[in-house]
């Protein structure tokens, strides 16, 4: 039995499951090129259904991420409970009420999506899930130019259960709690609270919108100049370097209330508008002007302003969680949707409730959300929960494939006896080193396939990735790969952290032998690296600290600023020879500047 997973709106994707076991799994930007690609996702479908050899005749279900008539019932219930304000929707960027009705059609013929914008148009967006959900089965032959009989059956599966089921159905786990949370959902949901018993998931708790943790911090990511949706974990790093001085005014926007639950003071919100519409007066006098959307420094009054909305997030996030983990006795915790990226928060609840386990998969945001659907429809079909690997799941290239790429772009190469001595090698002596392996790894993390990879002892190797390499701001921290087994020695838990969701203290007597890893405010999103997860990885990383006696790497994702992470031999060859890299480990294949 054939399940194809399928979401769209912002980070589209595709996830294929066999029997229960998920073979494929592929974000639409990474064949499209374009960053946080929300057009439906066909090519990832072509390459889902490419890659295990079958056509859209072999498909069974089809699984979409989303049940557009809840959203119907909760929008409109919405609309006319909060008029006239509601009637800003249909404001255009001048204030008055001409444009942005005519947005609803525009957004339909766009595909929901305006690339490179904060401010879609909310009703198109509800609009387009409506169409989708009523098309389907032609939309998705259309995409991938498939003209022959099929036998799919289409389910719309709930926005929140798929993010559910991608965390708790991929888990080890046969009881855990479960915790989702993002901007909104199919009926409205932003944070969900759930159980998981063996392959059932139980509804606890919905908090809905216009309470949202995740509309809220795009909010503001938006007000910092930065774009919401995608740049949350800019926002994250920024507030490293903030001081305290409006933590006290930002916990204002949230009242937390008994039984886990919290609530906005709408009073400081536009909440029915999107992007730059949304702040209201109260907040922009509290606060003062939005900062311009620009590379230039960050001044400290803005870095203070994340300070305090992470602080926010975070001591509501420890709310729920506490508050779930009292009411359901769980020791276990799976979490997903758009939130379940900011690893600071995911570190303090791990640390400070009384959680034991911790589990998220890499495309924790709405990327996930097909892998979730397919999942769950594959379950309530009667197939069994998914076993095997859940990290590396995209598309892997044959050595002729990675050497002609080589050739082609005029390059004197040289295949190795081991490209793991090699690159580690490279690393000791303060070579930046492209690392290119295997399957393609899921969600917006690399993870050890499609890596940008230096040494954690070099003091300037920061400022060299970021200026020279990434070519990104100058506060974005990078990441180490740790071996799991020598964790506990540099980070405040040695917990196992596969997909670099979780953020640790460096331990502080530590911090001066890895600096380019160690972030302003002393911590590290942690990625630690198994043998049975990845062993070509872990044996590399093994053998470069037999060269230095640190056991860690810097890793950041192959790729240069606002692209996506590559995804062939052909892009990362490109990427290497635009960035100042000095060397590329592809496949078997060395070659450097």
């Amino acid at each position: 039995m054939y399940v194809l997973g399928i979401n769209q709106h912002h980070d589209s994707a595709a996830a294929l499951v066999r029997d229960g076991r998920i073979v494929a799994f592929v974000e639409e930007e990474r064949i499209s090129r374009v960053k946080h690609d929300g057009t439906f996702p066909g090519k990832a479908i072509q390459q889902c259904l490419a890659m295990e050899g079958i056509t859209l005749g072999d498909v069974d279900h089809v699984a979409y991420f989303w049940q557009a008539r809840k959203e119907v019932q909760h929008a409109l219930g919405h609309f006319v409970r909060h008029l006239p304000a509601t009637l800003a929707v249909f404001r255009n960027d001048a204030g008055t009420y001409d444009g942005r009705a005519s947005g609803l059609t525009a957004t339909l013929r766009s595909g929901g999506v305006q690339q490179h914008s904060d401010d879609y148009n909310v009703g198109g967006a509800l609009l387009l899930h409506l169409k989708r959900s009523l098309t389907m089965k032609k939309v998705v032959c259309d995409a991938v130019g498939y003209t022959g009989p099929v036998k799919f059956q289409v389910h719309l599966v709930d926005h929140h259960i798929s993010h559910a089921a991608s965390a708790y159905l991929l888990s080890p786990f046969e009881r855990a709690a479960i915790l989702t949370w993002d901007g909104i959902g199919s009926d409205g949901t932003s944070t969900y609270l759930a159980v998981g018993e063996g392959d059932r998931i139980r509804d606890v708790r919905r908090v809905k919108f216009p309470h949202s943790l995740g509309a809220l911090y795009a909010c503001v990511t938006s007000y910092l100049g930065f774009h919401p949706t995608r740049d949350e974990g800019k926002v994250m790093g920024l507030a490293a370097y903030g001081e305290p001085t409006h933590v006290e005014a930002m916990k204002e926007l949230v009242h937390l209330l008994p039984d886990g639950r919290y609530e906005l003071d709408l009073s400081w919100f536009r909440h029915h508008a999107t992007g730059k519409h949304q702040m209201a007066p109260k907040f922009l006098e509290r606060f003062g002007p939005p900062r311009p959307r620009t590379r230039d420094a960050v001044p400290q009054h803005y870095a203070d302003i994340a300070y305090g909305l992470q602080a926010t997030l975070e001591e509501a996030g420890l709310h729920v969680a506490r508050w779930l983990q009292q009411h359901t006795g769980e020791t276990n915790l799976v979490t997903a949707g758009g939130v379940a990226l900011n690893s600071v928060m995911n570190g303090r609840i791990f640390l400070e409730t009384p959680f034991e386990e911790f589990f998220a998969q890499p495309a924790a945001a709405d990327d996930g959300s097909a892998l979730g659907a397919a999942v769950q429809v594959a379950v309530t079909q009667g197939a069994p929960r998914p076993t095997g690997g859940y990290i590396f799941l995209g598309p892997s290239y044959s050595e002729a494939e990675m050497e002609k790429a080589l050739a082609d772009a005029g390059l004197a190469y040289e295949r190795t006896d081991d490209i793991k001595d090699t690159t580690a090698r490279a690393l000791a002596d303060g070579k930046i080193v492209g690392w290119f392996q295997d399957r393609m790894e899921c969600g917006p993390r690399a993870l050890g396939n499609r890596s940008i990879l230096a040494d954690p002892r070099g003091k300037d190797t920061k400022d060299r990735l970021n200026e020279k390499v990434k070519h990104r701001e100058p506060f974005r921290p990078f990441a180490p790969s740790c071996l799991v087994e020598r964790a506990g020695e540099y980070f405040a838990s040695g917990y196992p952290s596969p997909v670099m969701l979780l953020v640790f203290d460096v331990l502080e007597h530590q911090r001066e032998r890895v600096p380019a890893i160690t972030h302003a405010d002393g911590t590290a999103r942690v990625q630690t690296v198994s043998a049975a997860d990845n062993p070509r990885y872990h044996r590399m990383i093994s053998r470069f600290e037999e060269l230095t006696g640190v056991p860690m790497v810097v890793n950041t994702s192959f790729n240069d600023n606002e692209e996506p992470i590559v995804c062939t031999p052909a892009e990362a060859v490109s990427c290497y020879l635009r960035t100042d890299m000095d060397a590329l480990a592809l496949g078997p294949f060395w070659t450097q500047k």
